[in-house]
């Protein structure tokens, strides 16, 4: 079996044939733009007595797919996923999740990227294919939701850009969903609010489009469709319960101080009772947090009430504190509440850049930031492993919103590695990492081209009609409200967002509010943060490494490597330095002095650019004679210091004035027509004088 059919997303037709490649999953497509081919499948399992969505999404990248042999030396396969893939997942996850939150059954959608065009966007496809292919499951869902990708280059807007474009734009952004937008990612060089929602108005329309396209496919194979069952309404059993045992739901969630929305008495109730309610436990229990939800949302719409007393556009309590650790080279902890973040930065050689390999990315990234989430942060237990999806897509977002506000690589050479560490989590860790991350960047001294805040904006939903946006949510608004809307920026503008909801989706005046709602909030928290450190440090603290950078003719590069690597190894190791030497020659000296720094940029300097009377050199003493003594200047380049330019004072030995071994900064008195030269270490004083005025 297959059929064809094409879709436009922007002016790119992409080809869709279902066929029986994937003959035993539930459901596939495969999609194709340009050489870039996707094959995703769905499989549905049976429905389970359970209160959640078990939905899997895995995005797959298979090295064939670019051509190469990647791997370890020893184990040449694909291992776990990469970062791209990761984030790509959870974007198509963060898409198709809300259309199905009521199913209750195993669904799995794996993408599988099989050819890969550099110029075309693989995820788009992906996110698009796993909607159709959940369509063709038969469900009356919240789809078939589309995505698409956006930038604003130039003063111009471009629906579904080439990746070069992407590269370039002044904001990149995807937007998905049906009839309404349910999920935005963006990357953007400060923004202006007004830009980021023309392009999501240019973007839902174009969803619209693509939703309608792919419903038509499905609906070739699909002739009837099958209601998902509605959530039972087991909340009167739960009020009974709450009733019989005196407990008055509105006082309890009201009075709470922040954090203590835990509702132990009720939950102690219900468990002690447990035996008493027999086969009704779980039933009443649903209907308990039915209800929580209920009266949550109540208090909110209809008695304009949040649960800590705070008012709807009001940030919670701020705290700053910068240098709270001696080694590190930068620290800060920020507090937002009961959100509590520590993030260091780390600051290191060129030469210790990340070596990235992936199928759509390989090279090097001198900017990382990374995520972490212990057990202790929400008062839990648990195992400490490795970083999860939510670890590592937190950490992807603060990076994205920071990396254009970093300074170049030829202003600044160094490596960056920012950690934040989530110590006590009430909502948002991720904003608190963003902002934490800003503070401990300045405290290293890292130029950044402002300062830079993050805030998470919340919904309180019923219809289009009656709703709330809730600045600065907290945990339990977090689990109990509609969206979650992270916006990243600076005074001057927008630099990130990242936008989920529970809900089919968002009408635009939502997005638009949240946008205005999160700048006002985020001038605020940089006003505070300003009172901590306002600008980078000017001079870095101990243990941070000297960097140089300095330009030698390509054609020498040989001669500093020299055979084997002799050469710069032997410099490395006398002026303990790092050296890294591109093939555009550009070198690259770190060392933990400045004075072993300039040791080995004059080293290299000597053996690459051509010598003139009146340089200064720094040269070892290699034979002493009667008359004077032996200097290499390089190797293979050597010198006479005469007896009689060693001291302004009469020198009889010597011996009495240097030793063999002794390094010493001279000037270079002459150099003649044979290429032999003399320098003068009583002159250097002088010489150096001079150079100083």
């Amino acid at each position: 079996m297959k059929e064809q059919f094409e879709i436009k997303i922007g002016n790119e037709p992409v080809k869709i044939e279902i066929n029986d490649w994937a003959a035993r999953a539930s459901a596939s497509v495969l999609v194709r733009l340009g050489k870039t081919v996707i094959l995703t499948t769905v499989v549905l399992a049976d429905e389970r007595d359970i209160d959640f969505l078990p939905l899997s999404v895995d995005y797959e990248e298979k090295f064939y797919a670019a051509g190469k042999i990647y791997g370890s030396r020893f184990v040449r396969r694909e291992g776990r996923p990469s970062q791209t893939a990761i984030l790509n997942g959870r974007l198509i996850d963060r898409t198709i999740r809300p259309g199905l939150k009521n199913l209750r059954r195993d669904i799995q959608i794996i993408n599988t990227v099989l050819s890969l065009d550099p110029a075309h966007s693989p995820e788009i496809l992906a996110l698009n294919a796993s909607s159709l292919a959940v369509d063709l499951l038969g469900f009356e869902w919240g789809g078939p939701v589309a995505g698409v990708s956006l930038v604003k280059t130039g003063g111009s807007e471009i629906i579904f850009p080439s990746e070069n474009l992407k590269k370039e734009s002044d904001i990149w952004l995807v937007v998905a969903g049906r009839d309404k937008i349910n999920m935005i990612e963006a990357e953007a060089a400060e923004a202006a609010e007004a830009d980021i929602f023309s392009l999501c108005q240019k973007g839902e329309a174009e969803i619209k489009k693509i939703s309608k396209s792919l419903r038509e496919i499905s609906d070739h194979f699909v002739k009837n469709r099958v209601k998902l069952a509605s959530v039972e309404d087991l909340s009167e059993g739960g009020r009974k319960f709450l009733i019989d045992h005196g407990f008055a739901l509105e006082k309890i969630i009201t009075k709470q101080k922040e954090g203590e929305l835990s509702l132990s008495s009720i939950n102690e109730k219900l468990e002690a009772e447990k035996e008493n309610l027999g086969a009704d436990f779980n039933k009443i229990k649903k209907g308990v947090d039915q209800l929580i939800e209920e009266e949550f949302k109540r208090l909110v719409l209809e008695k304009s009430e949040r649960i800590d007393g705070r008012q709807f556009d009001q940030v919670r309590k701020l705290e700053a504190e910068i240098d709270v650790l001696p080694n590190a080279h930068g620290s800060a902890i920020f507090k937002r509440g009961l959100t509590h973040i520590l993030s260091v930065t780390t600051l290191a050689a060129p030469t210790e850049e990340l070596f990235v390999q992936e199928i759509e990315f390989e090279g090097t990234k001198r900017f990382i930031h990374h995520y972490n989430f212990p057990p202790y942060s929400v008062g839990e237990t648990g195992p400490l492993r490795g970083p999860g999806r939510r670890e590592i897509g937190h950490g992807a977002l603060v990076e994205k919103g920071l990396v254009r506000l970093l300074p170049g690589e030829e202003d600044f050479p160094y490596m960056i590695r920012v950690v934040s560490d989530s110590l006590s989590s009430n909502g948002s860790t991720s904003m608190a990492s963003l902002c934490a991350s800003s503070l401990s960047l300045f405290d290293a001294g890292v130029p950044l081209k402002n300062p830079i805040a993050g805030i998470s904006i919340g919904l309180i939903y019923e219809n289009d009609k009656k709703y709330q946006t809730l600045v600065d949510i907290q945990g339990p608004e977090d689990a109990y409200g509609d969206m979650d809307f992270k916006v990243i920026g600076t005074s001057s503008g927008v630099c990130a967002i990242q936008l989920d909801v529970k809900i089919d989706g968002l009408i635009l005046p939502i997005i638009e509010e949240a946008l205005a709602k999160a700048k006002k909030a985020r001038e605020e928290i940089l006003a505070f943060m300003a009172r901590a450190i306002s600008q980078p440090r000017k001079e870095f603290k101990p243990g941070v490494p000297v960097v140089e950078i300095f330009q030698i003719d390509p054609s020498k590069i040989g001669l500093v490597i020299g055979a084997g690597g002799k050469t710069i190894q032997e410099i490395s190791l006398k002026t303990n330095s790092k050296i890294d030497i591109e093939s555009t020659g550009v070198v690259f000296v770190a060392a933990e002095t400045k004075a072993e720094a300039e040791e080995a940029v004059a080293w290299i300097k000597n053996m690459t650019e051509d010598l003139k009377p009146g340089q200064i050199v720094k040269a070892t003493v290699v034979k002493i004679m009667d008359f004077g003594a032996i200097v290499e200047i390089t190797p293979k380049k050597t010198a006479l210091l005469h007896i009689s330019e060693m001291s302004d004072k009469r020198i009889k030995d010597a011996n009495e004035a240097v030793k063999v071994g002794e390094t010493l900064t001279l000037v270079i008195k002459s150099i003649a027509d044979d290429g032999k030269i003399r320098v003068s270490l009583k002159d250097v004083r002088a010489k150096q004088e001079a150079l100083r005025s």
